[in-house]
């Protein structure tokens, strides 16, 4: 049985005069078993939200279905949301005229849960986000980075099943969003939560995520665990340092570069280091060849492996 099952979600919105209709989410099924965290990847505008609002019973589909832990959330959707956290569009689930205190004891009994199980719950989030010390500080006077903590915090209150994450980071300081990560990372894998969140940082996704789930134009183009993407999508790169500036004219005439980037802080030259990202493999000797018959002295060359934004990039490129 899976966590969540989608199947052929379609999201229609009317335009004026309902003469036009966007569709913002396009016969997308997703299945996600207990205890994996998946990334959602897409540009905004891709329909990321609003399939996660889909998922959580803000939206109703227009069309398909969705179930959470066997149960259909349209007809047992009391009980569905019980399983559920969220945190979506940033800060905005908290009630900014109640303190963080009253905040976490309004939405710990709308998921019931009440007495010491609620307090010891919110007090170790709170100082786990080092939060506690805002507790009786009412949500309107706290900063941005406070209202995204506390947010993440009431996802988490009635230790749900299912979490979903829309931008968990965004708005926090290095440190806060190390600190995300890690809970999300504990509650997959000691103690089986399923997460599913949304970001534009691709290397949040990269670092933690079993699988990715990349949607475009609100169609779903890509759900693949991330060591497959990159495997089996990722172009070969290879930085290359020399001892004076190279020819850039001489490897931008041959087809098989796809990009050419000078990498900052590689050299105490920064103009002498590249990265290159080719398209095919197998091909790299011709490179060397290449950078030789133009009587560039070559440094150093290391292969590195490829990034999931490269990955993301020619797939988003490719349709």
């Amino acid at each position: 049985m899976y966590t969540i099952e989608a199947k052929n979600l379609t999201k229609e919105f009317k335009g004026i005069f309902n003469r036009q209709r966007l569709v913002a989410v396009d016969d997308v099924s997703i299945r996600v078993d207990k205890g994996e965290i998946i990334g959602l990847l897409g540009v905004n505008g891709a329909g990321k939200t609003t399939l996660l609002k889909m998922i959580c019973g803000l939206l109703v589909p227009t069309r398909g279905e969705v179930f959470i832990n066997g149960q259909s959330l349209q007809q047992h959707r009391t009980t569905v949301l019980g399983q559920i956290g969220a945190v979506l569009e940033g800060s905005r689930n908290a009630l900014w005229s109640l303190t963080v205190k009253q905040n976490l004891t309004y939405f710990g009994h709308l998921k019931n849960t009440h007495g010491k199980p609620l307090r010891d719950r919110g007090d170790e989030l709170l100082n786990f986000f080092q939060l506690d010390k805002k507790k009786n500080e009412v949500v309107k006077n706290l900063s941005k980075g406070m209202k995204q903590k506390l947010a993440i915090i009431l996802a988490f209150i009635s230790d749900p099943e299912l979490i979903l994450l829309d931008e968990p980071t965004l708005g926090l300081d290095i440190h806060t969003a190390a600190l995300v990560k890690k809970r999300i990372v504990d509650l997959a894998r000691k103690q089986g939560k399923t997460i599913f969140l949304t970001t534009h940082q691709i290397e949040i996704v990269e670092e933690i995520c079993d699988r990715v789930a990349i949607i475009h134009q609100g169609r779903l183009i890509a759900f693949e665990k991330t060591e497959i993407l990159l495997g089996n999508m990722g172009r070969e790169h290879y930085i290359i340092k020399f001892d004076a500036p190279p020819d850039i004219s001489v490897l931008q005439k041959l087809p098989m570069v796809r990009d050419i980037q000078p990498l900052q802080g590689a050299t105490k030259n920064p103009a002498t280091a590249v990265r290159l990202v080719l398209d095919r493999k197998n091909i790299f000797f011709e490179i060397v060849e290449a950078l030789q018959s133009a009587h560039a002295r070559i440094l150093s060359i290391e292969k590195s492996d490829p990034k999931l934004e490269d990955v993301y990039v020619r797939m988003i490129g490719d349709n």
